[in-house]
């Protein structure tokens, strides 16, 4: 599913769930939603064992954080930058010291590519 998909679906699921928020409520709402997105994008994740893991991740999604948005970190899993042209090569080196490469959803790849 691509991110534009993504996207749509879930402002109309915010927009369908903000219609049971009454009318004086929705400006807070928002507001709620915005410090959130703030808040994740200035926090770091917390490691994979701590008790702050699942709270960062809702406060990511309640923050919106999906698709081109989402956050590079996740609790328990590091991100190693590199020149994309370097991008193969990387991931070879990675996977020949027997460390699994992570696709984008923290599985492991079947494949180095």
């Amino acid at each position: 599913m691509n991110t534009a998909a993504k996207l749509t679906g879930l402002g109309a699921a915010f927009a369908g769930m903000l219609e049971f928020v009454p009318e004086q409520y929705a400006f807070y709402v928002a507001l709620f939603i915005l410090a959130c997105g703030a808040a994740a994008a200035m926090i770091p994740p917390p490691h994979a064992g701590s008790r702050w893991a699942v709270a960062y991740q809702v406060m990511t999604t309640i923050g919106l954080n999906i698709g081109w948005a989402e956050n590079h970190f996740k609790p328990g899993q590091s991100g190693v930058r590199v020149p994309l042209t370097d991008k193969p090569a990387a991931k070879q080196a990675v996977a020949a010291a027997g460390i699994p490469v992570l696709n984008k959803k923290g599985q492991p790849e079947n494949g180095v590519k």
